[in-house]
């Protein structure tokens, strides 16, 4: 094993007990949170710059203060349903369900982070370092990798080549 497969195996321990921890409902629910948040940032942060065009000259300031407010907002409303419905799960007695199904989260998502991290060496070049090519676990994640360079940006995907 190289430091590519403790590496990879410390990110799927690391993120299977934080998903164990947190729990499947806390989990799903702070993704969607930071997308909600996003994308509710975008659409009002200019109605929300208002707010702050008095006390800020610049009106790009103003609208990345309008941006974070509206972002800040979206992620507190979004932790405080989380907390009461993790506190629902819990006091009907599902809270070890929910943690185990937590972990499989967490570790799906090591994976897709590690299928990232693994098609940004394959783009850089770095797949071809020695400890890379004699790790155990690269030539799974690189086959997850390739098969997921039909739904890739063109540009990024004629770059990923392993080998």
């Amino acid at each position: 094993m190289t430091v590519f497969d403790y590496a990879f195996l410390g990110l799927l321990g690391l993120m299977a007990i934080l998903g164990f921890w947190r729990g499947l409902i806390s989990e799903v629910l702070a993704i969607a949170g930071w997308v909600l948040a996003f994308i509710a940032a975008r659409m009002f942060a200019g109605q929300a710059a208002v707010l702050f065009v008095d006390w800020l000259s610049e009106p790009a300031f103003a609208y990345l203060a309008g941006f974070a407010l509206i972002f800040l907002t979206v992620l507190v409303a979004v932790a405080v349903v989380r907390y009461v419905l993790r506190a629902l799960i819990h006091a009907v007695g599902l809270g070890f369900v929910d943690r185990g199904f937590g972990a499989l989260f967490g570790t799906a998502k090591a994976v897709a982070i590690a299928c990232l991290l693994v098609a940004l060496g394959g783009a850089s070049g770095l797949s071809r370092a020695p400890w890379w090519e004699a790790a155990m676990f690269s030539p799974l994640l690189e086959t997850a990798v390739v098969a997921a360079k039909p739904w890739m940006p063109d540009m990024v995907a004629e770059r990923v080549s392993f080998r």
